[in-house]
């Protein structure tokens, strides 16, 4: 009778899988199946991204004819995106509109609370679909940043949307190839000279009223040897210190001059730190030589919260992020075996994207879920801005799975780490060795339109976009930063005499500076 009694009781207390998503076809917006070329070469072929949590906005390459355009450049890759504001559940399309863009690189990213910014070439403006839906121009654009003299290499939202950075170089005619003779080998061509990257942030300042524009605050500039993303918030950035031994430690750098030393991390090569909210961070390392295979939680009160494996060789991680909720989505493209980064892959060699989202505070992945086609730009998926829902590209349909509600446990975590973010200032962003722009560079950078007199004062509630991605690229120096392996790591830190004191999991946020862990071995053994 027990052993029936327990079966009975059995199927109540399984664990239960993820509901079957809401599926909505592509066909019926007219999507046609993309080249699998340009995907796997890194273009930005489809995106996907929420508007609010009851919206979504889908973008994709279309076939349309295009005008000839005069004094176009010899190296313009003209395409036109089709972008679809589409209602959840139903599906129904709201409003839709082309755009015509001339490379196959990145176009759009979310600013959260509706808005987005576009690029067209190197022109940025924003536009606010839903909100503009009633006066019948939704995709009405608004000016926002603009350049003349030079091209837009990367432009990187931290997670909460409110920290800018636009990297750009020099605008230089393309070189000519040489033409082939009629006899002997063909003529190698030249390697391309080494540009130096102005580095530009700003602060933005994203309305939650209906009809308010994006503003934009210059934030301050500095110049790198190649471009990428910085471990940088509103507040400050994380610096690495190698402590030798394949030990790392991280400190917090506020633009006002402090400093916090932060949890060590184990890895056998240099670790890249990516914030994912104001105050907690993720860092990727290796555990064995150089090929990453690590990812861990951390917090600033100096605690490593969490610590797990990252299995299998992959290329092109990106994140998407719901700050508001403790979560984030990784995705990264799976492979059959090792690739070198940033250089092109076949679909022989390709063997998924997988894409987990993971409570920050914990690491719990919460689901797991693959995309079809393989992007490796990412922008394939996205997570909704309170966190409850993942929406994603399978096959031919946009698949939305429905997540978990908060638990107790994880509001109060959410709570806690709010309580611990540094606090926000206006200062200047600038590193232990900032790199300053010359004079003919500060004067050709990219500079916001004009903004009211009372643009950069708004209340703190407005300042928050809960839905913004990142694509991690490996960076090979930074305006305060030194080359390290594949990332960018700040320099300007002397090497401490003694190593920090492991990590607890029972620090207060009410701990006194004095309490906080300050030089010894992290533990070898960590939770996951």
């Amino acid at each position: 009778m027990g052993v029936l009694l327990f079966a009975l009781a059995f199927p109540v207390f399984a664990a239960r899988g993820p509901e079957p998503p809401l599926r909505l076809p592509l066909e019926p917006f007219g999507f046609r199946p993309l080249s699998q070329q340009f995907l796997l070469a890194g273009s930005s072929m489809l995106t996907i991204h929420y508007v609010d949590d009851q919206h979504l906005l889908l973008t994709f390459s279309a076939r349309h004819l295009l005008k000839r355009l005069p004094d176009e450049p010899e190296d313009d890759m003209d395409r036109t995106i089709d972008a679809v504001l589409l209602e959840l559940p139903s599906g129904h399309v709201l409003a839709r509109t082309t755009w015509r863009t001339h490379d196959h690189g990145q176009y759009l990213w979310s600013l959260g609370h509706g808005h987005f910014l576009l690029r067209i070439r190197d022109t940025l403006t924003t536009f606010a679909p839903l909100a503009n839906l009633a006066t019948g121009q939704p995709f009405t654009e608004h000016p926002f940043l603009a350049t003349e003299d030079r091209r837009i290499a990367v432009v990187i939202l931290s997670p909460d949307a409110d920290l800018l950075t636009v990297e750009t170089v020099k605008r230089t005619p393309p070189v000519p190839k040489p033409k082939a003779p009629l006899f002997g080998p063909t003529p190698v061509e030249p390697a391309p000279e080494p540009q130096v990257v102005q580095i530009n942030f700003y602060r933005l300042y994203v309305p939650t009223e209906p009809g308010a524009q994006v503003k934009a605050s210059p934030a301050g500039a500095g110049r790198s040897k190649g471009a990428g993303g910085l471990p940088v918030s509103v507040a400050g950035y994380l610096s690495t210190v190698d402590q030798g031994h394949q030990h790392y430690a991280f400190d917090f750098h506020s633009y006002a001059g402090k400093v916090d030393e932060l949890s060590p991390f184990d890895s056998t090569c240099p670790p890249f730190p990516l914030f994912v909210s104001h105050s907690q961070f993720i860092v990727f390392g290796c555990r064995t030589g150089h090929t990453i295979g690590a990812v861990g939680g951390f917090n600033m009160r100096g605690q490593e919260m969490w610590e797990q494996g990252l299995f299998g060789d992959f290329i092109a991680p990106s994140l998407v992020y719901a700050p508001s909720s403790g979560r984030f989505a990784l995705s990264r493209v799976l492979l059959h075996s090792s690739a070198v980064a940033d250089q092109p892959v076949s679909a022989d060699e390709i063997s998924a994207q997988t894409v987990v989202v993971y409570q920050t505070d914990s690491g719990k992945q919460i689901l797991h879920a693959d995309c079809t086609p393989v992007e490796r730009a990412g922008q394939n998926f996205a997570l909704a801005p309170d966190g409850l829902s993942l929406a994603i590209i399978h096959a031919d349909a946009i698949e939305i799975y429905r997540l978990p509600p908060l638990t107790p446990k994880e509001e109060n975590a959410i709570k806690l780490a709010q309580t611990s973010a540094p606090a926000e200032n206006d200062l200047p962003v600038r590193f232990a060795s900032q790199l300053s722009p010359s004079a003919e560079e500060a004067d050709s950078t990219v500079q916001p339109e004009a903004q009211p007199a009372n643009a950069v004062a708004p209340s703190a509630s407005n300042t928050t976009a809960p839905d913004s991605t990142q694509t991690l690229s490996p960076a090979d120096a930074a305006p305060a930063a030194k080359p390290s392996g594949d990332t960018a790591q700040a320099s300007g830190d002397p090497t401490p005499e003694e190593h920090r004191k492991p990590p607890t999991l029972y620090t207060l946020p009410t701990d006194k500076p004095s309490d906080r862990p300050s030089n010894s071995d992290r533990p070898k053994d960590t939770p996951q």
